[in-house]
């Protein structure tokens, strides 16, 4: 049965790669990516870059045509209280979102950012 949950684990971005159980949603919100704009994209992979430049917006309707978005996703595990944060940059066209990249932080790296007080 541990084989299952591995493989599973292997390809869900929602499940824990420590103890491949189905992790919990704990944070979502849509941010602007200002400096990242069509014919200027630039991958970045440092989370200093994104807790640097992401501005948080509530609708993809606020996000100027030809600007970059990023979706955040940041999961808990319920068993074994590992954290991760998915990054997903997209730009906003007509009705869609075309995926420029996915990153992941499973070390913490945003922490800071999303748990910081008001």
């Amino acid at each position: 049965m541990g084989i299952f949950r591995k493989m599973r684990a292997a390809f869900h971005d929602d499940w824990c790669n420590l103890c491949q159980s189905e992790m919990d949603v704990v944070h979502k919100q849509l941010y602007a990516l200002p400096d990242l704009t069509v014919d200027h994209y630039i991958s970045h992979e440092t989370a200093d870059y994104y807790r640097e430049h992401l501005v948080p917006v509530s609708k993809k309707a606020q996000i100027p045509p030809g600007m970059y978005a990023c979706g955040l996703h940041a999961y808990r595990c319920p068993n074994c209280g590992h954290r991760r944060t998915k990054l997903t940059i997209f730009l906003p066209v007509r009705d869609q979102e075309k995926i420029e990249e996915i990153l992941f932080f499973d070390h913490g790296e945003l922490d800071g950012f999303l748990y910081q007080p008001l």
